[in-house]
């Protein structure tokens, strides 16, 4: 027998497969490659399933707000898929293909209790998602931040302001005070058409 034999004929065994599952890769190919061959085995579907329960009796306010939950596994265990997964699942704003992201993952659960826990949920919180790599995140304008700081500042460039830590600054005191508007403005007529947003990110 050979081994193209024990997988499924409609899945390309001559691309490029990627070693471990990263936050970073969020392109619709990418994502709905890894999604559609997500295996979720029972012991990853009861963590689901008690991280779904805890997180929903957090967010209804039983419990202190400041939550964390330690994931931790052996190197390939599925720990990045799991929390990325989860967390994109929660995330109303992420669609492959013009469909919820939660679709596709729960399409990947054998446990139909499951799938209707995390339907409820999502749909209970609706959350905005930050992914963090601490290991490759990189804060422009600082060295060995601390991990506040660098969470701080992901947020900050979610919210539209720069990676570079002094120009979000000047960016929140100028919407602060009103003048962001005529600070564009002064920005494309000084670059004679080149606006703002095109060039925060180059502190040069």
């Amino acid at each position: 027998m050979k081994i193209r034999a024990l997988f499924d004929k409609s899945k390309d065994l001559d691309r490029r497969i990627e070693k471990v599952i990263t936050y970073g890769v969020a392109d619709v190919n990418s994502l709905r490659q890894e999604i559609i061959e997500y295996v979720a085995t029972d012991s990853i579907e009861r963590n689901f399933e008690k991280l779904l329960d805890l997180l929903d009796a957090g967010m209804e306010g039983g419990w202190n707000k400041e939550i964390g939950v330690w994931v931790s596994g052996f190197y390939g265990s599925g720990k990045s898929s799991f929390t990325k997964y989860l967390g994109f699942a929660l995330s109303p704003e992420i669609t492959i293909d013009d469909k919820p992201f939660i679709e596709w993952l729960k399409n990947q659960f054998k446990s139909l209790p499951l799938r209707q826990r995390l339907s409820t949920v999502a749909k209970k919180h609706p959350a905005t998602v930050i992914m963090l790599d601490l290991a490759s995140e990189q804060l422009a304008g600082a060295t060995m931040a601390e991990i506040s700081s660098v969470l701080y500042y992901k947020v900050m460039q979610w919210a539209g302001y720069s990676r570079d830590k002094k120009i979000s600054q000047l960016e929140y005191k100028l919407e602060e005070d009103g003048k962001m508007d005529a600070f564009k403005g002064r920005v494309i007529e000084l670059t004679k058409g080149i606006k703002w947003e095109d060039l925060h990110n180059r502190p040069l």
